[in-house]
């Protein structure tokens, strides 16, 4: 064991003078790679999350007052295997795009309202693509149609319902931390009052979406690593051998675009939409597969937030790796059953024209996010043992 770990240390000593050299040969790839990736975070990521962070933080605590139909509850419980109030969660989860679902997990447990266990079911549950994502950079960008990108949305929310049935049946080792159960009284009281809360909201907001640049950033300098150094392009041959019957042609280029989505879908959908001599539906199922499983780019946002709640990884990963493969399968089905008439323009999604204010705009909210709310929310109290 001892040796293991011996051997562990001196790769990891190694590693990093070798990547330190590795970047530096392809300082000019990975720094454009960089800037693109923090462009997109100032232009679409923050200004997208930022408001439904700060919407997490303030509806946590009155969450356990929710009430809703009977009839959504008996589906949120047995379907999902979640409790009926986390439907505010998954429902925002749906509309805001990853990584909100994982910040609304950590605030209900904060609450008291879940445990690690029914949290790592709802992070597998709640995290799915931004409709602007999907309709603005993939539909209107990458694939210059508007309607693709209403198509990849509906095929991405159904896919994520069905993949929920089978997440809420996973099985979640026991030992789960919960946080204490406090009555919506106390929590209130506790948390003082919503004048005093929103500062705090905000700051913790702020902070999250720069963490989630980081994130962002260095995946996208990754990808574009491995793509110069050929690792994506020797994993497509490889794969792409294996797959040749089912394609009947070469198909390492295909496989290496899908590989560089399965790091980081944003990468990988560009690569993707410019592959050639494939079809259109291939190319929106293996869009809507990468889609699905968010990229582990998203996975670590994902378990970074959830890092102190010892969330289950696994769960996560099966979860999205079941939404993908789903979504993939029911993208091509139903343009192979119901072929669609698709009319392609030159709308970009994102021009760099125009955007320069906004960037502006977003960096002094960041800024005075954290100048001015010094507060952090008091942990709650801990509920006495009868």
């Amino acid at each position: 064991m001892n040796n293991s770990n011996g051997i562990i240390k001196r790769a990891v000593g190694y590693a990093f003078p070798a990547a330190a050299l590795i970047l530096s040969l392809y300082a000019k790839e990975t720094s454009y790679a960089a800037r693109n990736a923090l462009y997109l975070c100032l232009d679409v990521v923050i200004p997208s999350l930022f408001p439904f962070f700060v919407l997490s933080r303030i509806t946590a605590p009155y969450l356990s007052g929710f009430s809703c139909p009977k009839f959504l509850k008996k589906l949120v419980e047995k379907y999902f295997g979640l409790p009926y109030y986390t439907l505010v969660s998954i429902i925002l989860g749906y509309l805001s795009g990853y990584p909100t679902g994982a910040k609304l997990a950590h605030d209900m447990i904060d609450e008291g309202l879940l445990d690690s266990r029914q949290a790592s079911k709802l992070i597998a549950v709640a995290n799915n693509c931004s409709p602007l994502f999907l309709i603005g950079t993939i539909g209107a960008g990458l694939f210059h149609s508007i309607k693709i990108g209403f198509l990849l949305l509906l095929i991405h929310w159904s896919s994520g319902i069905i993949a929920a049935f089978f997440i809420g049946r996973m099985k979640v080792s026991d030992n789960a931390i919960t946080a204490p159960r406090l009555s919506l009284k106390n929590k209130v009281s506790e948390r003082k009052s919503l004048a005093w809360v929103f500062p705090a909201a905000v700051e913790e907001a702020a902070i999250l979406s720069i963490k989630v640049t980081g994130y962002i950033v260095l995946f996208a300098v990754m990808a574009e690593l491995l793509a110069k150094l050929g690792i994506f392009t020797l994993l497509g041959n490889l794969l792409g051998l294996l797959l040749s019957g089912v394609f009947q042609k070469d198909s390492s280029d295909f496989v290496s675009a899908v590989l560089r989505g399965v790091m980081e879908i944003t990468s990988g959908s560009q690569a993707i939409s410019g592959l050639k001599d494939y079809s259109l539906y291939l190319k929106l199922a293996a869009v809507s597969l990468i889609c699905g499983f968010a990229g582990f780019s998203v996975h670590t946002q994902i378990m970074g937030i959830m890092k102190d709640i010892k969330a289950n990884y696994r769960i996560l990963f099966f979860g999205k790796l079941t939404h993908g493969i789903i979504a993939g399968l029911m993208t091509y089905m139903v343009l192979q059953i119901m072929p669609m008439s698709i009319s392609t323009s030159e709308t970009v999604a994102l021009a760099n024209s125009g955007v320069l204010l906004t960037r502006l705009l977003v960096i002094s909210v960041l800024i005075l996010s954290l100048i001015i709310t010094p507060y952090r929310t008091p942990p709650l109290k801990k509920a006495s043992k009868n």
